[in-house]
């Protein structure tokens, strides 16, 4: 009985042909699910307890492309095992070929990106950070992976190339401005005078932060949040000015003047006293300060405050007062708590900042011995009520 069932149902399967690809296939997809599952779970977690951010980018990678790599390495090794396998293999091994490239090149192309992000975060570096570096990854992995295709099916790519030659003259000139915009995005990029996250202003007058630098465009940020789209080309011809170069420390100039009859030099200390009582020693100190520590945040005594007597000026005495913010993003909120400090100290110290005063002489005045005579003040509330009463 069991003869007749062995020979009924399983003999015929046994000995069909397509049996072990249909094995060597289901074997690997399962081999491919269980192998991105122990990597999804086992080997994520090991990353995650280690402080190396790269073994995070290969298990990521790993456990992408496992189940993919397994597939294809099954399928390979299935239609080999086929009847017709000569027949069928000269037409599948350039596609699995193909397949194996296109899918390197998309692994090749998140870990090469992921890689950019994780120096740019850790290492601050404003080049990998911009959208033309991810583009520049993407275009000449993709660029290489094409032509490894088409060597695989058997493509002589060297008519394509003297096509692509003399075709490459008519594009060029058709895409004039795109290209030129391309450039001169690659241009900003590698002299890195105009990073990301500068604050710039153009000589036509757009000022903003420097958010993103693309293949086409750079975009700038308004301090009233708005986007300004500047083509490349037109930022790379503009005069420009960084405030984020040679440092991140801005100057803050000051102007204001006091009575004619106040000590400069009491001046001069009563301000530099309020640079060291209300600034840091570092950048770092300025920038992270929390602001119920009773000190101004951004305020730098370190380079040194400088106070210049200016001149003599026809109510007051005029100075010029130079004090350091530690960061541009801090300098509005800095010179607004300096300007504060500097009118407290000064009324401490007893030093007046005057009010121009003017006589105001309305009509003619009356004259007395040849000559005229002023309109006292009493005059002239009692000719202001007079014409009130009117």
């Amino acid at each position: 009985m069991i003869d007749e069932l062995y020979n009924a149902f399983v003999l015929p399967y046994l000995t069909n042909p397509y049996l072990p690809s249909i094995v060597i296939s289901i074997a690997a997809l399962i081999l491919g699910v269980a192998l991105r599952w122990i990597t999804g779970k086992w080997l994520v977690r090991m990353a995650a307890k280690s402080e190396n951010h790269y073994d995070d980018i290969l298990v990521d990678a790993l456990r992408r492309s496992i189940l993919y790599v397994v597939l294809l390495t099954g399928l390979n090794i299935a239609l080999r095992e086929l009847p017709r396998a000569k027949v069928i293999m000269p037409y599948a091994r350039p596609i699995l070929t193909a397949s194996f490239i296109v899918l390197l090149a998309y692994i090749l192309t998140k870990v090469l990106k992921m890689l950019v992000r994780i120096r740019a975060e850790h290492e601050h570096s404003r080049v990998a950070a911009v959208s033309l570096t991810r583009r520049a990854i993407e275009i000449v992995v993709y660029t290489v992976a094409s032509v490894m295709v088409l060597r695989s099916f058997g493509v002589d790519i060297a008519p394509i190339i003297t096509a692509l030659g003399v075709g490459g003259l008519a594009v060029a000139l058709a895409l004039q401005e795109t290209l030129a915009n391309l450039f001169a995005g690659v241009y900003i990029t590698l002299a890195d005078q105009i990073r990301l996250n500068d604050y710039i202003r153009m000589s036509d007058g757009f000022e903003g932060y420097v958010r993103d630098i693309g293949w086409r465009n750079t975009t700038i940020e308004t301090q009233e949040l708005n986007a300004v789209i500047i083509p490349n080309s037109k930022l790379s011809q503009a005069i420009v000015i960084n405030y984020n170069l040679p440092s991140e420390i801005q100057y803050l100039l000051l102007t204001f003047g006091v009575h004619h009859n106040t000590d400069p030099q009491l001046v001069e200390d009563v301000l530099l006293g309020m640079a060291h009582d209300y600034g840091y020693a570092s950048r770092e100190e300025a920038f992270n300060a929390e602001a119920t520590d009773g000190k101004i945040r951004g305020l730098l005594f370190d380079p040194e405050p400088i106070v210049r007597f200016r001149e003599f000026g026809e109510f007051t005495l005029n100075f010029r007062f130079f004090v350091a913010v530690s960061h541009f993003d801090l300098q509005f909120e800095a010179r607004s708590n300096v300007m504060k400090q500097i009118y407290y100290a000064f009324k401490r110290a007893g030093i007046v900042v005057p009010m121009p005063i003017r006589a105001l002489q309305i009509g003619s005045a009356p004259e007395q011995n040849g000559q005229p005579q002023s309109v006292s003040a009493a005059e002239v509330q009692a000719l202001i009520k007079e014409m009130r009463g009117r």
